[in-house]
């Protein structure tokens, strides 16, 4: 069976049986702040279980997860992956055990036609908990004794965390047959491979306390995940994920591609690799995820990276994985949108990276050369992890080269470091605790959706529904600062990357308290930060500060005509990939795969303020989804939609879409007309990361401050030169290049003066006959260090020149020949001393330069040349 029959037979089995079918979740979840990917089918169903939302009361899903915690396991294994699809179906207070096992066992031996004799089950043998004694029961109708295995918490008790929900569960095994394991007592338990957990049913029917006890849950639950990759190797007769439908397109592209067999060791590892890694990453970049060195960034980063090296070992020596990205739209063709739409992005993504990296990782291989040249007899654990992620080194290959070179590698150290980083990648929760995610949880399905009517009017009547303290703990009567839920509100709630609108609350006319701030941290509920004095039930006037939204709005609009007036330069390409607005500014990143020239730059200005100048009228209607492709509307990658969703169209018409200029998917607060936007003054625009670009600027109102606060300080400036104001600036000009020719005269004495010698020089005789000399140019510039090793050379017809400078606990250095020297270049001996300095160097043979910490006086590092040179 094909893959894609396994995901819909699965699918179409449990609607049969009374489940709706959900559409997978995003990969980041946006209902839970506190994770970083969604890693499990249950996930989106966490306030069903929870019983904080009752709209279902049972599901079925195929939801597309990342897992990156055994990350260094993927390509070694047979089934570890860091992408993969979960089958599941739940039940929230529905069926139970016997309506899940039953099913389980139709499904996998009749539907599928699974031989009985290959399936094993487990169940939970008890404990913290009583046996579990129904589900052995139930197991008894179709699998005899002896293949039912009780095991401990470890295998068959599963837990939310120290608290929460919790319970017994089940877990089917197929037998792949005997894989030559010399365990004469081999079952399930066996590491072996012959026995692959295929579905884990969780009985989730208790809530464990703060002291370790359990409390029966208002409802019992089930909670199933079969990894689609799995049933895969069963269905389709193979001995791992690997060998599926869902990889060999890509595996079998790579073998083409690099001239492999595919069955060395180190080959098979490498595709593995490969091929997992691409598709994680595609994923990721589809909904919007760009490398960067935090958060889920981080993770995309580090997938890239780990699958550029092992390509490059294979033999790519140039950007490699983008061309695999079409095999991933190949092998989920129509299944998931986002990669068909977004393929060119994600290829733009990979190469980028990748082109990165390979640059990254020639220095990597030099800084690995030069810690070895150190001859310490070992490397450092934070080292032997700094090759790791930062030059894609793992810690076997770090090993590897270091034995030959009879250096041994801190192990320890190096999952201490790993340790520390896989916490950074956790620490990734929002600033949120799980508590706080439940209460906001809780806070979403227990009230009804705001009513939002802040598009057309910047008061409204409302009802006070619930009142939180600052520590988002229910209360009646709210003195002080805390948060507040209203039927109906004008404010609106930070979203897209707009602000939050701020203002006040009046009773009878008079101020009772200041809204500060408005979120709607899951979507339908917006959760007022207010400080004042309300009481639950309360009714209210809201009143939004009218002159900051003025602001906001048209901060909010520049933005859109910027993102088109881009998209007409540089072609659709260009995608957003971040935002703010505010009153006071506004910010847009976008994607762009090269650096653009300056004139370019200054045509999409032009074109923006254009329209600014043009007096477009800005259209908003609330419109189906679909009409979002057929009139052309401009998309956030990895966005979600609500269907019917708003467009916001800035010329043109509704009736004549082609007219228009900006049509974009948007729940912002926008201008009537371009020309409230009054003019676009960028401030900035540069690189943020690569293939990422940031601009900075303001516009409307924010857009005269500025302007007025550059014209108060040019009039002080034409004061202070004494020149009218239109002349200003090339006054300035004409002092910077005097300037400029006085640094000079100064910079050549300097380095005449230093370069003549003095106390801190020291020479001696090399084992080769010739001389060392190191110069310490105290209170030098850097940029100066290479003159006066120039002018030092002169002295000497075969000298070893090095020329040092302190600065804030940096050390820079040069190394400098004079005349030919045995067995000695200025390259090795720049790449030796900056090892020492934890730094980098590079250059000639003739010239090198580098730099790094100044850890100990320079005077030690005579010691250590005298020892090598």
């Amino acid at each position: 069976m094909k893959s894609t029959d396994i995901r819909n037979g699965f699918l179409q089995f449990f609607h049969s049986k009374g489940l709706p079918v959900v559409a997978s979740s995003s990969l980041i979840p946006h209902s839970d702040p506190t994770l970083l990917f969604t890693s499990a089918g249950m996930v989106q169903f966490k306030a069903n279980f929870l019983g904080i939302d009752n709209s279902l009361k049972n599901a079925a899903s195929c939801q597309k997860c990342v897992r990156t915690t055994d990350i260094d396991s993927v390509g070694f294994t047979e089934r570890h992956l860091t992408f993969f699809e979960m089958l599941g179906n739940f039940s929230f207070g529905d069926y139970f055990k016997k309506e899940a096992i039953d099913w389980a066992w139709e499904y996998l031996t009749k539907t599928l036609g699974i031989p009985a004799d290959k399936l094993y089950v487990s169940i939970y043998k008890g404990g913290i908990a009583p046996r579990d004694a129904e589900a052995y029961a139930a197991w008894l109708q179709y699998v005899p004794a002896e293949r039912i295995f009780e095991l401990d918490e470890a295998d068959n008790f599963w837990t939310m965390g120290p608290t929460g929900p919790c319970g017994p569960c089940t877990e089917i095994y197929y037998d792949f047959g005997p894989k030559g394991c010399k365990n004469p007592h081999c079952d399930i338990t066996c590491d072996c491979g012959r026995f692959v957990e295929i579905w884990n049913i969780v009985f989730e029917s208790y809530n464990r306390q703060e002291d370790g006890s359990f409390k029966p849950l208002p409802h019992n639950n089930i909670d199933t995940g079969m990894g689609l990759e799995r049933l895969c190797m069963v269905m389709q007769n193979v001995k791992n994920v690997f060998e599926t439908d869902l990889f060999t397109p890509i595996i079998n592209q790579a073998k083409l591609d690099l001239n492999l067999k595919g069955k060395t060791k180190e080959e098979i590892s490498a595709l593995r690799i490969i091929a997992d890694h691409v598709r994680s990453s595609s994923f990721l970049i589809a909904e919007g995820i760009l490398p960067s060195n935090e958060g889920r960034g981080y993770i995309l980063r580090r997938l890239i990276r780990r699958a550029a090296r092992y390509a490059r070992l294979m033999g790519a020596d140039k950007p490699y994985l983008y061309t695999l990205a079409p095999k991933v739209k190949e092998i989920f063709n129509g299944l998931y949108p986002e990669i068909d739409k977004n393929l060119s992005h994600i290829q733009d993504v990979l190469k980028m990276e990748e082109t990165t990296f390979l640059k990254t990782l020639v220095t990597g291989e030099e800084k690995l050369a030069a810690l070895l040249a150190q001859g310490k007899g070992k490397i450092s654990g934070q080292d032997a992890f700094h090759l790791h992620e930062t030059f894609g080194f793992p810690l076997e290959l770090t090993k590897e080269i270091a034995s030959a070179k009879g250096v041994e590698v801190d192990e320890a150290g190096y999952e201490a470091a790993k340790e520390a980083a896989q916490a950074k990648s956790r620490s990734y929760a929002d600033e949120l605790s799980k508590d706080k995610a439940i209460m906001l949880q809780r806070i979403e399905n227990t009230y009804p959706a705001t009513v939002f009517t802040g598009y057309d009017a910047l008061e409204q009547n409302a009802n006070v529904l619930a009142l939180f303290t600052a520590a988002l703990e229910p209360c009646e009567n709210l003195l002080g600062e805390g948060y507040a839920v209203f039927d109906k509100t004008s404010f609106y709630a930070e979203s897209g990357g707009q602000v939050g609108d701020a203002g006040e609350i009046l009773c009878q006319g008079q101020p009772v308290a200041r809204v500060l701030d408005v979120q709607k941290p899951l979507g339908k509920v917006y959760v007022h930060k207010v400080n004042g004095r309300l009481t639950q039930g309360q009714k209210v006037t809201l009143s939004v500060n009218a002159a900051l939204r003025k602001r906001c709005m048209a901060n909010h609009s520049a933005i859109h005509l910027v993102n088109a007036a881009l998209r007409q330069v540089f072609g659709d390409s260009v995608h957003q990939s971040g935002s703010f607005v505010s009153p006071e500014r506004f910010r847009f990143d976008y994607t762009l795969s090269r650096t653009p020239k300056p004139e370019e730059l200054d045509r999409a200005w032009a074109i923006a303020n254009q329209a600014v100048e043009n007096a477009l009228a800005v259209n908003c209607q609330v419109r189906p989804l679909a009409d979002a492709d057929k009139l052309g509307a401009v998309t956030l990658l990895g966005e979600t939609y609500a269907d019917p969703a708003r467009f916001v169209m800035m010329g043109g018409s509704f009736e004549a879409p082609e007219q228009k200029y900006s049509l974009e998917l948007c729940a912002g607060t926008h201008v009537r007309n371009t020309a409230d936007v009054i003019t676009i003054l960028v401030l900035k625009e540069a690189s943020v990361s690569a293939g990422v670009r940031r601009i900075e600027g303001v516009a409307g109102p924010a857009a005269l401050d500025y302007l007025k606060t550059v014209y108060k300080d040019t009039e002080s400036l034409s004061s202070r030169l004494m020149v009218p104001v239109k002349d200003v600036f090339s006054r300035i000009n004409g002092i910077m290049d005097e300037l400029k020719e006085v640094k000079k005269r100064y910079t050549q004495f300097r380095e005449k003066t230093m370069a003549a010698g003095g106390m801190n020089e020291i020479t001696f005789t090399m084992k080769n006959g010739t001389s060392l000399v190191i110069r310490n140019a105290e209170g030098a510039e850097p940029k100066e260090l290479r003159t006066i090793a120039d002018t030092v050379a002169q002295k000497y017809q075969q000298a070893l020149v090095i020329v040092t400078c302190d600065k804030e606990g940096k050390r820079s250095f040069v190394v400098k020949m004079a005349g030919k020297l045995p067995n000695v270049d200025a390259v090795t001996v720049a790449k030796q001393i900056a090892a020492d300095l934890n730094g980098r160097a590079g250059g000639r043979p003739d010239f090198a330069q580098g730099g790094g910490e100044a850890k100990r006086p320079w005077q030690e590092l005579v010691g250590q040349l005298k020892e090598t040179l």
